[in-house]
C-alpha cells in the first residue's frame, strides 16, 4: 500500500516537473539599458594654451569619478587621446575596448561596459575635411566603432559608437554627409538583423540640413533619436527658431536643446526598443568649471525581446594585436606627416592661418 502510494506521488511529482518546460515555452524578456554618451575632451593641449583653461588630466580624473557615479551599462566616449590609462584605471567599468591611441594614431574612441563586448571594429571615415584648420580632422583616423553586447542569453545587439567632421562650413557639411551614408552602409551590411543602438558625436544637428542627419537616419535608414521621442514629442523638422526659443549655452542649454550628441535606435532580432528616459549633465569641477566642453548625454533604453530568431554569427573578445597596433600607427603617422607637408607652405605664405579651437 505505501508503495503505491509512493508510486503515485512520484508519477504526480513527473508530470509537474515535466509541465515546468512547458510553461516556459513563452521566451519574451525585458529589461533596461543606462547609456552614457560623452565626448571627454582629451586632446593634449595645456592649460595655458586652451582657451577654457582646462587642464585635460585633472579633468580626466574628475570625469572618470562622475562617470562612475552614473552607474550606466555602457558608456561610448569621443576624444579619448592622449588620457586614457587615466580614464580607464579611473573607471570601474569590467570592460572595455583597447584602446587605439592617442594623437594622430587613434580615432578617440572607447565603450566601457558592464558585460563583455564582442567583435569589436573600428573604421575610419573615407571622407574628411581640415589638415591645418575645421578641427584638423583629417589629422586623426576619426570613424566609428561597433560593439556587440549579449543583452539575454543567445541575444546580441550592435551599438556604434562615431565621431563626424567638425565645424559649420560647406566643405565639413558635406564631409558629415559622407561619413553617414559611409556609417549607414556598414550597418546595413553589418547589423541588417540585429538591434542596433548609434550614439556618439554627430558634430550637428537636426536643425543643420545640409548635413543630412534626418534625411539619412530618420527618413531613410528608419531609426528614432532618444531625445526627440522624449523631449521633443517626436517632431524631428526642428528650425533656428526653435533653438532660439530654447535659449543659449548657459541659459538651461543642455537638456532642452537640439544638441549635436544623439542616440539612434532601431528594432531588430526580435528585440523592440522604447526610450524610457532621456537627459544632459553638465559635468564640472568644484569651482562649477565644464570638465569638457561638451555635456554628458544619459540615455536608459527600454528594450523586450520576443520570438529572437537563432543569431548565426560568431561573437569573439577583442585581444591586443602589437603587430597591427604597430602598423596602424606607422601607417596614420606617415599619412599626417604627408597631409601638414602638403599644407605647410600655404601656412608659411600666410593662406592659411593657424587658429587654437581648444
Amino acid at each position: 500500500m505505501k508503495k503505491r502510494v509512493f508510486a503515485v506521488l512520484l508519477a504526480c511529482l513527473l508530470c509537474i516537473t515535466a509541465g515546468i518546460p512547458t510553461l516556459a515555452e513563452d521566451d519574451s524578456q525585458s529589461g533596461t539599458l543606462k547609456i552614457v554618451n560623452y565626448n571627454v575632451d582629451g586632446l593634449p593641449v595645456p592649460a595655458f594654451l586652451s582657451k577654457s583653461g582646462r587642464d585635460p588630466l585633472a579633468c580626466t580624473r574628475q570625469i572618470a569619478k562622475e562617470l562612475n557615479a552614473m552607474d550606466a551599462d555602457l558608456i561610448a566616449v569621443q576624444e579619448d587621446f592622449n588620457f586614457h590609462t587615466t580614464l580607464r584605471t579611473g573607471l570601474n567599468a569590467k570592460y572595455s575596448t583597447i584602446h587605439s591611441g592617442g594623437i594622430p594614431f587613434g580615432d578617440g574612441l572607447s565603450v566601457f561596459s558592464k558585460t563583455p563586448l564582442y567583435n569589436v571594429t573600428r573604421v575610419p571615415w573615407d571622407t574628411a575635411f581640415g589638415i591645418f584648420t575645421d578641427g584638423s580632422d583629417e589629422l586623426t583616423p576619426k570613424g566609428f566603432i561597433c560593439v556587440s553586447v549579449e543583452i539575454a542569453d543567445g541575444v546580441y545587439i550592435d551599438v556604434y559608437d562615431l565621431h563626424a567632421d567638425a565645424y559649420g562650413r560647406a566643405p565639413n557639411a558635406e564631409a558629415r554627409v559622407a561619413q553617414y551614408k559611409q556609417l549607414l552602409s556598414f550597418i546595413e551590411d553589418h547589423s541588417k538583423d540585429h538591434a542596433v543602438l548609434v550614439t556618439g558625436d554627430t558634430n550637428t544637428r537636426f536643425m543643420h540640413t545640409e548635413s543630412e542627419l534626418k534625411k539619412q537616419f530618420i527618413d531613410e535608414a528608419g531609426f528614432k533619436e532618444a531625445w526627440v521621442e522624449i523631449c521633443n514629442d517626436g517632431v524631428y523638422d526642428i528650425t533656428y527658431a526653435d533653438n532660439a526659443k530654447w535659449g543659449t549655452e548657459g541659459e538651461g542649454y543642455w537638456g532642452v536643446w537640439d544638441s549635436v550628441e544623439k542616440l539612434f535606435y532601431r528594432d531588430g532580432g526580435g528585440v523592440r526598443w522604447n526610450a524610457v528616459s532621456h537627459d544632459f549633465v553638465l559635468l564640472a569641477n568644484e569651482e562649477g568649471k565644464a570638465l569638457s566642453d561638451h555635456s554628458a548625454e544619459v540615455i536608459v533604453m527600454g528594450y523586450s525581446i520576443e520570438n529572437a530568431p537563432a543569431d548565426v554569427r560568431t561573437y569573439r573578445r577583442e585581444f591586443p594585436n602589437p603587430f597591427a597596433y604597430l602598423f596602424n600607427h606607422v601607417k596614420y603617422f606617415f599619412k599626417a606627416l604627408h597631409l601638414v607637408l602638403r599644407e605647410l607652405p600655404k601656412v608659411i605664405s600666410g593662406e592659411i592661418e593657424l587658429h587654437l579651437d581648444k
